[in-house]
């Protein structure tokens, strides 16, 4: 890791052949598509990080001319795989941003987070509730692979899960892209600190937390979802789940330092993560943890406890 780090850092030719790379690579290899996507987005944290703003957005530009003209002879798609590549360099490179100018992880998260949150507005804003469109696009969707005579499947529960997601698609999404400009972001950190200071990023993470103004901020967002508001408790479920996927990556560093504190086996942490992975109530449980850690604050009582 720290050779490829090394390298997208040599230049910012080397960054973008690295980028545009794991990019298409990413749509001709499906079972590593997540992986060369988000390695590809974090060497243009990393490259942002190291130079700055102005040398990190020529680097976006460049390897977005590269990956459209390599996506478009291999792929024949060169513009779809741009747009949809940009919609998550973009907030990316200016997460880095943030993060360079500030050296505040909670700061550029916010940002992130805020990006994602305005997003939604902006759909509702011009749009409306986007519920019908996403039961009309997912339907044709269903309808089309029925007629398929290859493919013999039942409908009827396709269409009644499309009647389940569709309320939460555009939050999902939106969720969905936060999630993976954070992870990017944080892997871009990573990186910079194997190149310049190892265990930077851990201190980091261990320290990430938020206030107590802004945990009630998310609380305040949270609660009309479990309410029925019309449009206004659609909304609040669409910026509920961005708002989730913050507070779990607090409440993951809350873990993770706390059972440092405790001085706790690795065995520990590794049945946390294969219980999120299983149970969508640990991941609640966790995002709940994030939310309330003003007031818990289990790494301040833990590290006392480690000193006493």
């Amino acid at each position: 890791m720290r050779a490829l780090a090394g390298l997208i850092v040599t230049g910012p030719l080397q960054a973008v052949l690295v980028i545009a790379l794991c990019t298409v690579l990413s749509f001709l290899a499906p079972p590593l598509t997540s992986i060369l996507s988000y390695a590809g987005t974090a060497a243009l944290a990393l490259y942002s990080l190291h130079a700055g703003a102005r040398p990190g957005v020529l680097v976006l530009l460049g390897a977005a001319l590269v990956t459209g003209l390599l996506a478009g002879l291999v792929l024949h798609e060169g513009m779809a795989v741009v747009v949809t590549s940009l919609l998550l360099w973009l907030p990316v490179w200016l997460a880095a941003v943030i993060l360079r100018a500030s050296r505040s992880l909670a700061l550029a998260m916010l940002a992130l987070t805020g990006l994602a949150m305005a997003g939604i507005l902006v759909v509702f804003a011009l749009y409306g509730d986007p519920t019908p469109w996403w039961e009309e696009f997912l339907l044709g969707m269903v309808d089309s692979i029925a007629k398929q005579p290859e493919i013999q499947v039942d409908v009827a529960p396709l269409r009644d899960f499309v009647q389940q997601v569709a309320p939460f698609m555009t939050g999902s999404l939106a969720a969905g892209l936060s999630f993976a400009a954070l992870a990017c972001l944080m892997l871009g950190r990573w990186w910079q600190s194997l190149l310049v200071k190892p265990g930077a990023l851990r201190t980091e993470f261990y320290a990430l937390r938020l206030n107590r103004a802004l945990s009630l901020l998310g609380l305040a967002i949270l609660v009309p979802t479990m309410l029925e508001l019309g449009v206004f408790s659609v909304l609040a479920r669409q910026l509920g789940l961005v708002v989730m996927v913050l507070f779990l990556f607090i409440g993951l560093a809350v873990v993770h330092a706390t059972l440092a504190n405790l001085k706790a086996a690795r065995g520990w942490l590794i049945a946390i993560y294969v219980l999120m992975s299983l149970l969508p109530q640990a991941l609640v449980v966790v995002v709940v943890t994030g939310l309330l850690d003003p007031w818990l604050d289990l790494r301040g009582k833990t590290a006392n406890a480690k000193t006493d």
